[in-house]
């Protein structure tokens, strides 16, 4: 490898429109009355399963894209669904977000971690809350190159929107297409 070829390698490219999977339907709805599509979000939380609310960051691209069935209802029959792409401009900076997500489900009882064999490493988890609103958030982040991407849906007392399974099946779709923005 020649001086300065490394670095050009290395440098992530954006995120091209209707990328993410449920894109293209989340853009039809213009009234924003059930998806919602979000681009950078660097304020916004990472929805994966976790004690304390992380805002992880460190990305230079990113796009957030969630469904709501029942946009403003009740808040015992709240469920919510979504997707997030984050793009790296260095593949290790995609490694210490996931390696953040692990240490943030490390020690809380209520979370049920797994390790899906999805992409180059994979990470998910179940979140049960009690409470007077029991919630249920489960999620599933893979991890391409520079690139993540991550599935996931929360549901209080009603029934989730996916199933893990669904939500794998989802990452592995997403991890053959991660390698197109990013250096695998």
């Amino acid at each position: 490898m020649f001086p300065g070829h490394a670095a050009v390698a290395a440098e992530a490219k954006a995120i091209p429109k209707n990328f993410l999977l449920y894109e293209k339907p989340a853009r039809a709805d213009t009234k924003n009355t059930r998806w919602f599509v979000i681009e950078g979000g660097k304020n916004e939380d990472v929805w994966n399963a976790q004690c304390t609310p992380a805002k992880l960051k460190g990305w230079s691209a990113r796009r957030d894209v969630s469904y709501d069935p029942e946009l403003g209802g009740g808040e015992k029959t709240n469920r919510m669904r979504g997707e997030q792409v984050f793009l790296f401009t260095r593949e290790s900076g995609a490694r210490t977000m996931m390696a953040t997500m692990r240490k943030l489900m490390k020690g809380c009882e209520q979370i049920t971690p797994s390790s899906p064999k999805v992409g180059e490493e994979a990470v998910a988890g179940v979140l049960r809350i009690k409470g007077k609103v029991p919630q249920t958030q489960q999620f599933v982040a893979v991890r391409r190159g520079g690139a993540i991407a991550l599935y996931w849906d929360l549901a209080n007392q009603a029934k989730p929107l996916r199933t893990m399974a669904w939500h794998v099946k989802d990452a592995r779709a997403m991890a053959k297409k991660l390698c197109s923005i990013t250096s695998c």
